[in-house]
């Protein structure tokens, strides 16, 4: 069984409407590419330089909490605030273009949370050739685009954190199904994978998945696969939801429909707003992370990383904080730390993760 709470400090995330919380939760898997680029410049730290920080997108209360915990870190390391930059709405071309401005006006560390990998890959290793540190956080890009990754958390701890509330709630018995974000979409992809894996175990014998549906993180389009999965299952014992914009609109679903009051539905949560469902017990319990403390170790990464003390390689590890010792892992990737259960019992006791000033 999962831990129900968990340390202030330990993992969640921030406030935004499920729709454009969406693109952010959808891109949060590794991408492929070759060995890590650590870029140039002569061995620094941020009390005397400034990072920049690339969101998806600047109207994203999510990546307002990651800006807010990274300012933080700033704050005890007694270093330089970033420059948080980017466009209102998710645009390739702005990353892009902010990312050659953070180089030209002299940034020594880029933090992007990548949009395209393939699209942003010259600019940033064009940026990194020039002497300015790159990494990645919240959604990778290129392995040789960036010195390393700074994860929300690991996609099997994602994907068995979820499946492993779903089985409990149903008694480890019954049919179940997944609304999923898109078809393509990486991040829940892995998740699903992992809980996948998971549902192998002798435990799990008597769950059955019936079917996996994609919903392409659109209300509407979520709502309609949750009533045609009602359609074709009228004895469905449960349902995964590995995205909030999917999470409320199969409690939504099942409401109007009168559907079958012991359906359990979990997955992936959004705090701010879904707290609620968990306080009408329309939702248990829910899972996330924390993407105030993914700015605050994205900072103390960069800072490490401009110091020397880490390359970015496997086993590479540095102090960050309140968050403690850190590990560069395999692919570069360093993980935020294991994912949070939300309850009507904690979730308010946990809501400093979604912090923006």
């Amino acid at each position: 069984m999962l831990k129900k709470e968990s340390l202030m400090h330990k993992k969640i995330t921030a406030t935004v409407a499920a729709v454009t919380l969406a693109a952010a939760l959808a891109a949060c898997a590794p991408t492929n590419g070759a060995a890590p680029a650590a870029g140039g410049g002569n061995t620094k730290s941020l009390k005397e330089c400034t990072m920049t920080m690339i969101p998806k997108n600047t109207d994203n209360p999510f990546f307002a909490a990651g800006a807010y915990g990274a300012d933080e870190a700033a704050t005890d390391m007694g270093g330089k605030k970033i420059n948080y930059t980017g466009t209102a709405q998710p645009d390739v071309p702005g990353q892009i273009q902010r990312i050659q401005s953070a180089s030209q006006q002299g940034s020594c560390g880029i933090a992007v949370s990548g949009l395209d990998p393939d699209a942003l890959a010259p600019a940033l290793t064009a940026a990194a050739s020039q002497g300015t540190k790159v990494i990645s956080y919240d959604a990778d890009v290129k392995k040789d685009a960036r010195a390393f990754w700074v994860a929300p958390a690991t996609d099997a701890s994602l994907g068995v954190a979820q499946f492993k509330l779903l089985a409990e709630q149903m008694g480890n018995k019954g049919n179940y199904a997944i609304i999923s974000a898109q078809s393509t979409a990486a991040g829940q992809n892995a998740w699903i994978a992992a809980a996948a894996e998971e549902a192998k175990k002798p435990e799990y014998a008597g769950m059955k998945l019936v079917k996996t549906v994609y919903g392409n993180d659109v209300p509407q389009t979520s709502y309609d696969a949750a009533v045609s999965l009602f359609q074709a299952y009228p004895e469905l014992d449960g349902i995964l939801a590995p995205t909030p914009v999917s999470l409320q609109a199969a409690v939504k679903a099942k409401a109007d429909q009168k559907f079958n009051p012991d359906l359990v539905i979990t997955g992936l949560g959004w705090p701010p707003s879904d707290g609620a469902l968990l306080k009408s017990g329309a939702v248990k319990s829910f899972v996330l992370w924390s993407p105030r403390d993914m700015g605050y170790l994205s900072y103390y990464a960069m800072n490490a990383l401009l110091s020397g003390k880490i390359a970015g390689k496997e086993g590479d590890t540095f102090e960050a904080g309140r968050l403690g010792k850190r590990t560069i892992g395999a692919n570069g990737e360093v993980d935020t730390g294991e994912p949070l259960v939300f309850t009507a019992e904690n979730v308010d006791s946990l809501m400093d993760h979604f912090k923006t000033k």
